[in-house]
């Protein structure tokens, strides 16, 4: 994919989610292309996610202590875009959506490759406002759900974003314990992670 193609799509994403979701699921057409683009975005995600790390604790001299394996990171970032996916296509169907998993997997993989290039330029005004760099987080993370709750949308049909939005938000939180519980009763957590 071209540079101009992805910046093309990625304004159809905010202004026309619907056409955007048909020429992503059009280009992700096939299981194997698919699952070349998931690699691709996991792997630069785990990449850019240690890049931040460390840019992070250069600027802001706060020590976040060992980093985790971009390995595990990877592992991680998959699995949980797989679930969304999962997550996108199953509860939308339940309420009346005709999405397949194949097109929610294309359209998360998608979202991820919006949230890399976003997290490019979060990095670039970190070296120069590390304050502001700092603060997109919390924007980027609103970004997340927001563009989630566009290509749920478009992808089962839905026309009332406000309750499509709700609906995201309940199974992102709820998910989000489930699995919180899920770690925490096996013994797992954040420390132990990093120490693989």
């Amino acid at each position: 994919m071209s540079l101009a193609l992805y910046l093309q799509l990625v304004r159809l994403s905010f202004v026309d989610p619907a056409t955007a979701a048909l020429r992503v699921t059009r280009l992700l057409d096939r299981g194997s292309v698919r699952w070349l683009a998931f690699g691709a975005v996991i792997a630069a995600g785990a990449a850019l996610g240690l890049l931040s790390e460390i840019l992070f604790a250069l600027i802001t001299g706060i020590d976040l202590g060992p980093a985790a394996s971009p390995f595990l990171m990877a592992a991680i970032q998959g699995a949980l875009l797989i679930y969304s996916a999962f997550a996108m296509a199953f509860f939308g169907r339940q309420f009346g959506g005709q999405g397949r998993f194949g097109e929610a997997f294309a359209l998360m993989v998608w979202i991820q490759a919006i949230m890399l290039g976003a997290q490019l330029v979060q990095a670039a005004v970190m070296l120069l406002f590390p304050i502001i760099g700092v603060l997109m987080t919390l924007a980027l993370f609103g970004v997340l759900l927001w563009l989630i709750t566009l290509f749920t949308a478009a992808l089962h049909g839905f026309e009332n974003l406000l309750l499509t939005g709700a609906g995201v938000l309940v199974v992102f939180f709820g998910s989000a314990m489930l699995i919180g519980s899920g770690l925490l009763a096996t013994g797992l957590s954040p420390a132990l992670l990093t120490e693989s």
